[in-house]
């Protein structure tokens, strides 16, 4: 119960704080000090907690489970009053006679939290006295690298030749492969490793990669095979897509890799669309169930097997050291007894020496880990599994613990977007506040320490960029996560509402995001299970509810006005409106609408200073109110980091004196407003800005010295121009679409001094006069849509740190150029380097490359 009741503090931190805010400003009517004091006593439950979480005890269990309890009961209490408040101030009534009862009920809810705060402090002089060291937490990190930043394959060495030996041996019919053990035994990563090998990559003209689930679709399988293992919409049946594979397959070498499959009926399911081309196609099937690999065909099962005791501990010295030998010499003898009572289990292996890297290496500690290891010796295989997840879990500090167990949330085999995922943490309340750190930057943080424990890996990272793009977690892990979060009751309320109003085929219309706060007499809402637990003791909820045009409230898709992330993850969404009323829901940090056609938002969205994010494919932002009139100071969104993307968007001195910690915005202007003074010099002021996309511009644009991304498109700026760009001091990413205009390009030394990838698309530029001195630590260049370009000066060929090389639509003198450089390169001993070249007729799609980068 202790994560519940951690989680539950650290979010309502966040709702005290914008209680407090809207108190200072006016915009609240409360006592400051009553607000003040609930604070200091909800802090004080958490520092408690921070060091007492692991305490098992009956009375501890009991009290976590009444801080959870009781934090319901705040928020709860806060959400009554503020949207009674709100509600009156927009029908122009007063809202002082509510103070005193809310005041009353805050002196209530104080005195609660300080009487579990002396009960809590005798339990802490308890769990002092009896702690043991096999609870000692892991104290500091080391230096060690994590294995999955390593790739690190210990021990698959052997399987690779082996199965790389059977796609290549002389055998024209259609092999399959089946690679069998048990989870964690690392069918996958060799897999992934074949996958990868270069002969592989050469010999076979089609390779794709998917990931079969245990609840499968077949049409979602297809799918995956025909866009190479992304699933995307076609409209057809499992038939109609089956015979776009085979036609994508006939008459190629092709490998399948199918990893993780479960069921017969699976590949039964699916079998007539591969066609048996008789040119040495293979298909590779990972499964952990050996009588499905033997009936998958004709080929022997390829089973793998555990470690053995050298190996076994060469990977452990990997990961825990970042080096083949253990290089802490009085921890050797301990780290082996570990490693002896892992039974050669790679993913048992890897999980403990990710705990251990990030320990501070002292024996004590060691001694505890090994302790809790030898005592599941006698547990059989899949238990034994478990409980050393456990023990790592168990170490965990306990404010990564809810962030781990969130994983249960998303679905098994998930490639989870690292953004995705961050913003979830942030809108669920994980994250602490700092004040020297963003909530995002700090659940980055959170992030990296679970994949250095090895409790997320990397899934997939952008080929051209090299930069990290999915994580995943692995089933046993997610397991863990269920089983650990139904014994925490933990994740029993959701903050998040993705809204799906009408299935395909369906006729669309009009809809509005209204609230509703019904009559006692309506009860509570029906609520998914998950939820009943928490909706159990709370009153008159105050309701969000989807209204179409008539006036119709959408039962299934209520939430309550605690609500932080408000989605419609659509791909054709009906037309869409936001009402008034919208500044009810106080808490709203997210709005996610990325492919709603344009939206006009109401002036309320100056009343949301909790708003972080606003996301749509083009939104059009009010001008603020004028509200000093009424004696109450405005709002300032100090929390906004991101606005995607705001069209027609007028950069007074009103406006971004509201966001001044904007760190994203993309900004985009009809032919309306290509004449009209936007005031985009005035970006400048944004000293915090990180990101910037320009759409369709002919002003000139203040850039801030805080600029890391700059996207320019349609912006029609002379090259001589670009020496205003490479002045920044911090650039890192340069993207030109249709931008830069003229014949000529010739930078000048000193600048693009960070400068780490450029890319160029639509110019009629001709010569382009450029060296290593002009891009110093350049690692991507790409070029598309450039006929006029004679070549790429050979002298960027010398910049030490350039990697790749990407050419679309150019010129043939351009790509030998290319590869007069490659071959330059190549004698003076760079294998580095790689060109890669495509010619793709339709222009890239803006918001792919922008989001890839």
């Amino acid at each position: 119960m202790a994560v519940a009741a951690y989680a539950s503090l650290v979010s309502l931190t966040h709702v005290l704080d914008n209680v407090h805010y809207r108190a200072q400003l006016r915009r609240l009517h409360v006592d400051i000090k009553l607000i003040e004091s609930l604070q200091e006593g909800v802090n004080s439950l958490l520092d408690i907690l921070e060091v007492n979480h692991r305490s098992k005890s009956q009375k501890a269990e009991n009290l976590w489970r009444q801080i959870s309890e009781v934090n319901l009961e705040i928020e709860e209490i806060f959400d009554s009053h503020v949207v009674s408040q709100l509600q009156k101030e927009s029908q122009g009534e007063s809202s002082d006679l509510g103070a005193r009862s809310f005041d009353e009920d805050l002196d209530t809810m104080i005195q609660k939290v300080d009487c579990i705060k002396r009960e809590l402090s005798m339990v802490e002089e308890v769990v002092v006295g009896q702690q043991t060291r096999a609870s000692v937490p892991a104290g500091g990190s080391s230096t060690a690298a994590s294995a999955v930043g390593k790739n690190i394959i210990v021990g698959l060495e052997e399987h690779v030749i082996k199965i790389t030996g059977e796609l290549a041996r002389y055998e024209d019919k259609l092999q399959i492969i089946p690679i069998v053990g048990m989870g964690g035994i690392g069918k996958t990563t060799l897999a992934k490793r074949v996958y990868e090998d270069k002969y592989v990559i050469e010999r076979f003209d089609v390779r794709i990669w998917l990931t079969i689930s245990q609840e499968y679709s077949v049409d979602e399988i297809l799918q995956g095979l025909i866009n190479d293992g992304k699933v995307e919409r076609h409209g057809k049946n499992s038939d109609g897509l089956g015979e776009i594979l085979r036609k994508k397959l006939y008459g190629r070498r092709y490998l399948i890799v199918m990893d993780d499959i479960w069921t017969l009926q699976a590949w039964d399911d699916l079998r007539r669309f591969f066609p048996d081309n008789g040119n040495g196609s293979r298909i590779i099937m990972t499964t952990r169930l050996s009588h499905v690999a033997g009936s998958l065909g004709s080929h022997d099962p390829y089973p793998m097997t555990f470690l053995d005791a050298n190996t076994s501990w060469s990977l452990f010295c990997q990961i825990v050291f970042d080096e083949e030998n253990c290089s802490h010499r009085e921890l050797e003898q301990i780290g082996r007894v570990i490693v002896r009572n892992c039974r050669g289990l790679p993913l048992q292996i890897t999980v403990i020496g990710g705990l251990l890297a990030k320990s501070d290496m002292k024996k004590e500690y060691w001694e505890s880990v090994a302790e809790n290891v030898s005592s599941f010796g006698n547990a059989s295989n899949d238990e034994h599994c478990l409980n050393i997840l456990l023990l790592s879990y168990n170490n965990l500090p306990i404010y990564l613990k809810p962030c781990f167990l969130y994983m249960r949330a998303f679905p098994e085999d998930s490639e989870i977007h690292v953004a995705t995922l961050i913003r979830f943490w942030v809108d669920e309340g994980f994250i602490t506040t700092k004040e020297d750190k963003s909530l995002e930057e700090l659940a980055m943080e959170y992030l990296k320490d679970l994949v250095d424990r090895n409790l997320l890996c990397l899934h997939k990272h952008y080929a051209v960029t090299g930069k990290i793009e999915t994580y995943s977690i692995h089933d046993l892990l997610r397991d863990l996560c269920i089983s650990v979060s139904k014994k925490e009751n933990f994740l029993c309320s959701t903050r998040i509402q993705n809204i799906s109003l009408v299935k395909e085929g369906e006729r669309t219309n009009p809809f509005t995001l209204g609230v509703i706060t019904p009559s006692a007499s309506h009860g509570n809402p029906p609520v998914c299970c998950d939820n009943k637990v928490t909706y159990s003791h709370m009153k008159g909820l105050r309701l969000v509810k989807v209204i179409d045009e008539v006036g119709v409230a959408h039962d299934s898709l209520v939430q309550h006005t605690k609500l932080r992330c408000v989605s419609l993850p659509m791909y054709k969404p009906p037309m869409f409106m936001f009402s008034s009323t919208l500044h009810l829901l106080w808490n709203l940090q997210t709005l996610l609408f990325p492919h709603l056609p344009s939206v006009v938002l109401p002036t309320e969205i100056w009343k949301l200073p909790q708003l972080r994010i606003i996301d749509f494919k083009d939104v059009v932002l009010p001008k603020p109110p004028n509200v000093r009139d009424e004696g109450k100071d405005f709002f300032i969104l100090k929390n906004l980091q991101s606005l995607t993307t705001a069209r027609n968007f007028e950069l007074t001195d009103e406006i971004l004196g509201r966001i001044p910690n904007l760190k994203e915005i993309r900004i985009k202007y009809d032919k309306s407003m290509k004449e009209w003074n936007t005031n985009l010099c005035n970006l400048s002021r944004l000293h915090k800005l990180e990101r910037l996309t320009v759409v369709m511009t002919l002003q000139n644009i203040g850039f801030p010295n805080s600029l890391k991304f700059l996207f320019l498109m349609s912006c029609r700026i002379p090259w001589s121009g670009m020496s205003m760009v490479g002045s920044l001091p911090n650039l890192e990413v340069l993207m030109l679409w249709y931008t830069a205009k003229g014949s000529e390009w010739n930078p000048t030394e000193g600048e693009f001094l960070r400068l780490k990838r450029l890319f160029i698309h639509g110019s009629d530029l001709v010569d382009w006069r450029a060296d290593q001195y002009h891009y110093p630590v350049l690692e991507i260049l790409g070029l598309s849509n450039l006929p006029s370009l004679e070549e790429i000066p050979l002298g960027v060929g010398d910049i030490p740190t350039l990697c790749t090389i990407l050419l679309s639509n150019c010129s043939e003198s351009v790509v030998d150029s290319a590869y007069l450089i490659l071959e330059e390169q190549k004698s003076m001993g760079n294998d580095i380097l790689k060109i890669h070249v495509s010619d793709d007729s339709e222009d890239e799609d803006e918001d792919e490359d922008y989001e890839s980068v």
